[in-house]
């Protein structure tokens, strides 16, 4: 009989149902991939030209970072679930975290092509940048990957949730974050661009907020387990924040 099981095996269409069950939403699945495209395609008509944005390697370079961070924010994370649980986030969060996109994808390139308020440095400031850029998503990437579906984008409870305090944990609390901030400076080296440095503050300060309600979430959900683990760790940076 060809068409007998194997014992133990399961039926193909069981195994389909269970891949499908381990993908991600299909907003997620599409969300996430349209977001980082539209972030380069700004970045790139700001610029005024595909071939004038990558003609520096750096620049180029920006978009080899952001294309290989899709598969593991899309497969790896629960994207923007809000779980079993979740706490609402500092109210200005989102819109001041939009006005940062955009103030990334667009002034600062479009600056940067028209000469306009550039940092000193030349190539090695971008090279720099770049090199910034890359610590800045082995960052972001790294908590993603290890965490998998207890990552969000929100601060949420997620099924199965126990406190990560190894690994990338170890030493700071907000390692995604650091990696963020660090993205940050990578774009101001890459675009030279000096009124970029001022929105460092306020990116610092924006995320200060957010922690602030992520912590106090953790403490409700975990105690003395979370209180301990605050006590021996660094915010960002040991022995700095």
């Amino acid at each position: 009989d060809l068409h007998r099981r194997r014992p133990g095996a399961r039926p193909r269409r069981r195994q389909g149902r269970m891949m499908a069950a381990n993908l991600p939403p299909w907003r997620q699945l599409v969300g996430i991939p349209l977001n980082v495209l539209l972030f380069l395609t700004l970045m790139v008509l700001a610029w005024g030209s595909w071939t004038g944005f990558v003609a520096h390697p750096a620049r180029a370079g920006v978009i080899v970072l952001h294309l290989a961070m899709i598969p593991i924010m899309t497969l790896s994370t629960s994207g923007r679930s809000k779980g079993l649980e979740h706490a609402p986030d500092w109210r200005p969060f989102f819109p001041l975290l939009v006005f940062h996109s955009l103030f990334t994808a667009v002034a600062m390139p479009m600056l940067d092509a028209r000469g306009l308020w550039v940092l000193p440095g030349g190539d090695v400031l971008r090279w720099t940048g770049l090199a910034l850029m890359a610590a800045g998503v082995v960052l972001r990437l790294g908590p993603m990957a290890a965490l998998g579906r207890r990552f969000a984008s929100v601060v949420a409870l997620q099924p199965d949730h126990a406190l990560a305090t190894t690994g990338w944990y170890a030493r700071v609390r907000h390692p995604s974050y650091l990696g963020i901030l660090l993205m940050d400076l990578g774009f101001v080296g890459v675009f030279r661009c000096g009124p970029g440095v001022l929105l460092l503050p306020v990116v610092l300060w924006m995320f200060k907020r957010r922690m602030d309600v992520e912590e106090e979430f953790m403490l409700r959900r975990f105690g003395d387990e979370y209180r301990a683990y605050v006590a021996r760790t660094a915010r960002l940076v040991p022995g700095v924040y």
